[in-house]
C-alpha cells in the first residue's frame, strides 16, 4: 500500500458514541486506486462489516489512536 489516507465521516447520521466511520484510499504496488469505508464499533472494539486486509485495519486502528478517537489497548 502506498499513499494511504483516512478520513472521517462525522456527519453519517450514526450514533459517534457507539460508531466511527471513516474512509481510506491508496494506490497498490501495481499503482491501482482504491478506496473504501471502514465502520469501527466502539463496543466491540473492532471493525464490522466485509472482511478487510489485516495491514490495512492495523493502520486504521494506529490512525484512531493518532487522531484521539480511540484510546490505546493496554
Amino acid at each position: 500500500m502506498r499513499n494511504l489516507s483516512f478520513g472521517f465521516f462525522d456527519d453519517s447520521g450514526q450514533p459517534r458514541e457507539s460508531r466511527i466511520l471513516m474512509f481510506y484510499s491508496f494506490e497498490t504496488e501495481e499503482r491501482l486506486a482504491r478506496s473504501g469505508i471502514l465502520h469501527y464499533h466502539l463496543a466491540e472494539r473492532r471493525f464490522v462489516g466485509p472482511r478487510y486486509d489485516r495491514e490495512l485495519t492495523e493502520a486504521a486502528l494506529a490512525f484512531l489512536e493518532k487522531s484521539g478517537r480511540l484510546q490505546h489497548e493496554s
